[in-house]
Order: C-alpha cells, then sequence, then structure tokens
C-alpha cells in the first residue's frame, strides 16, 4: 500500500513538471512569433522606405535650380521655371471646388510662391488612383494605371515614371502628408487643370 501511493505522488509530479514545460514551450513560441512578427513589419517597412530614398534620391540628387521665369500655375512645363508673382484663384489658404471629369467636390489648398498647393494623397483619391506615403523618409508614391510619380518632401525633383523631371517649387511636410503644385500631381497622372472664375472651380480632365 505504502509503495502505491509513492508511485501515484511520482506520477503525479511527473504529470505537472510535463505540464509546466509545455506551457513554457508554447510561451516561448508565441513569444519567438511576436518577435519575428515585429522584425518582419519593421523590416518591410524600413525596405520601401529605403528603395525610394536610395534609388531616386541620394543617387541623384533631391533638388534642382528654379529660374524665375513666366509660366502657368495649373500647366506643369517639366522645367526649372517658375514665377513667384503670378495672380492665383486664391490668396490665402481655402477650401475650392474642384471637378474631375464632370464630378465636382471640395479640396484644401495652400496659395504659395505662385503655385497652389494640395495634398497629394487626397487629391489621388478624388483621382481614383492610389497613393502610399512612408513617413520615415517623408516620400509620397502616387500609381494610376500606366502612371508613376514619386516626391519627397522639401524638393523640387521629382520621379515621373521613373524620369527625374524638375517642379517648379519645392514640396511640404504639412498634415502628415506631402503637399505640392496641382499643376506636377494632375498633369503627371495624366490630367489636364483648367481654371473657370465663374464658378471658381478648378475643372481637372482626362487628356
Amino acid at each position: 500500500m505504502h509503495q502505491r501511493i509513492k508511485k501515484v505522488i511520482v506520477l503525479f509530479f511527473a504529470f505537472i513538471l510535463t505540464l509546466s514545460l509545455g506551457v513554457s514551450v508554447l510561451a516561448n513560441d508565441d513569444e519567438h512569433e511576436k518577435r519575428e512578427h515585429d522584425k518582419n513589419s519593421e523590416y518591410y517597412e524600413k525596405t520601401d522606405d529605403e528603395k525610394y530614398e536610395n534609388e531616386y534620391y541620394n543617387s541623384q540628387g533631391s533638388s534642382i535650380n528654379t529660374v524665375v521665369q513666366d509660366d502657368y500655375w495649373y500647366l506643369w512645363s517639366r522645367m526649372p521655371i517658375n514665377n513667384p508673382n503670378k495672380t492665383l484663384p486664391i490668396t490665402a489658404p481655402s477650401d475650392l471646388s474642384v471637378s474631375v471629369n464632370g464630378n465636382t467636390t471640395k479640396l484644401y489648398f495652400i496659395p504659395q510662391e505662385g503655385q497652389l498647393f494640395v495634398s497629394g494623397e487626397k487629391l489621388a483619391n478624388i483621382l481614383g488612383a492610389q497613393a502610399q506615403y512612408y513617413p520615415q523618409s517623408k516620400i509620397l508614391r502616387i500609381t494610376q494605371g500606366q502612371y508613376e510619380l514619386i516626391v519627397r518632401a522639401d524638393s523640387n525633383a521629382v520621379y515621373e515614371n521613373r524620369v527625374k523631371n524638375p517642379m517648379p517649387v519645392k514640396t511640404a511636410s504639412y498634415e502628415k502628408t506631402i503637399y505640392l503644385p496641382i499643376s506636377v500631381a494632375a498633369n503627371a497622372l495624366g490630367y489636364r487643370i483648367n481654371w473657370d472664375a465663374g464658378s471658381n472651380t478648378i475643372m481637372i480632365e482626362s487628356i
């Protein structure tokens, strides 16, 4: 009888030991999986940022000297020219009506250095384009069909379909996104801009 009780006690402690080891292994597996997930998330975010930062900017520089010369706020000449004294539809940051192929909405614009700045992400949204902002390197990538536009904060160099072109002014980092001249964003994605003074509306139409 005494021998039997001793055997039961040994089996009980063996069971407890096995159970604790199993829980420990599961906990270690969960922790390992979490570390791997965090590491991969950081890796992909860093890789995307570095891809655009290194491939498009560090190798070729991020600025282009701009010549002061007459041009149009609604037309991107793809030349390093700009006239900061040109007349714009607004003189202070405000909302303007924007008509895209007949559909009208409101967008916030900032008049600056003779250009109308707009959020690249919000403009992409009303144009039906896709936008991805990389906050670490402050780079915005917009794509629509065959078109691709890559811009970086505080730079007047833009990559249009992988080709470096000058913008009339530098972009700005504002409201956790990139603001750039509407002419650059719209023209690069295959749209034409006109200003309807009668209705105070920016007209955007597919070319």
